[in-house]
């Protein structure tokens, strides 16, 4: 008798706890695929978000490129990171990191290089063109006229880097079409970063004469003198923008180049850069 009663009070508890399993685990499953879902959502959403490309510009080009990335931003909701610098340090930073999206450098010598090193990819452009121009101060005391004048006695001029700017690699291409490189480079009091740091040299008396791109010169026309070269021996270029080759999404950066040749020269002029070649 005891024994029968035991077992049946045995077969009770695991009835009622095998009940309480299923009821468990019935209510648990819709549960959890509810969270699985609602996380896949939020997943797929943020990725949506935060499309991202990378661009290289050069500093030069902050201002028109800036507006440019902020307007596709608001259209096309993918925002553009960028970085400035000039271009040599740009193209290093690219060989040395294989990262990013999209170079935009002052000029078509780095375009170039970057075709022959193999990480430029598609091109566009010309989104304006870089314009050499001679800048002095308001007084012009070295009595500059002409490209020529920068070989005269006297003369300290002031240019960007030779090596790292696109302005710079223009300025010596001048100076080679006149024949005139070694006497120019006997004037040479500096040569630095970026054509912005040669008009504010220039401004605070640092040198009788600089070169820099015709846009830099817009906001000082009062507080410099501005001489045009003569167009059959300055040296204008192209400023073109590019994917590279380490693009993630090649279509979203294609697309941002279009987006540039679409709209670029038009904000590029509103900023003072030419878009017809001089």
């Amino acid at each position: 008798m005891f024994k029968k009663a035991k077992h049946k009070v045995l077969t009770v508890i695991v009835a009622v706890l095998s009940f309480s399993i299923l009821l468990l685990g019935g209510c648990s499953s819709p549960s959890t695929e509810s969270n699985q879902a609602t996380q896949g959502s939020s997943t797929t959403q943020t990725q949506a978000q935060t499309k991202t490309l990378f661009a290289y510009v050069g500093a030069n080009l902050k201002g028109p490129v800036t507006e440019l990335a902020a307007s596709y931003e608001k259209e096309k909701g993918v925002k553009v990171e960028l970085t400035f610098n000039n271009s040599g340090a740009l193209a290093s930073q690219i060989q040395t990191s294989k990262k990013g999206d999209i170079f935009i450098p002052g000029g078509t010598t780095s375009i170039q290089q970057g075709k022959d090193n193999g990480y430029i990819d598609q091109v566009v452009g010309p989104l304006a063109y870089q314009t050499p121009v001679i800048i002095t101060p308001k007084d012009n005391p070295a009595k500059i006229a002409t490209v020529d004048d920068l070989a005269n006695p006297g003369v300290k001029l002031v240019i960007p880097d030779k090596d790292a700017t696109a302005i710079g690699k223009s300025a010596y291409k001048i100076f080679n079409k006149i024949g005139k490189t070694e006497a120019i480079e006997k004037n040479i009091m500096a040569s630095l970063e970026s054509p912005a740091k040669v008009l504010a040299a220039i401004k605070m008396g640092q040198g009788n004469v600089g070169i820099i791109e015709y846009s830099n010169t817009v906001k000082d026309k009062e507080a410099i003198t501005v001489i045009e070269i003569d167009p059959k021996v300055n040296a204008v270029d192209q400023i073109n923008a590019a994917s590279l080759t380490y693009a993630a999404d090649k279509e979203l950066a294609n697309d941002f180049l279009q987006y540039l040749q679409n709209n670029g020269s038009a904000v590029f002029e509103k900023y003072g850069f030419k878009i017809t070649k001089p």
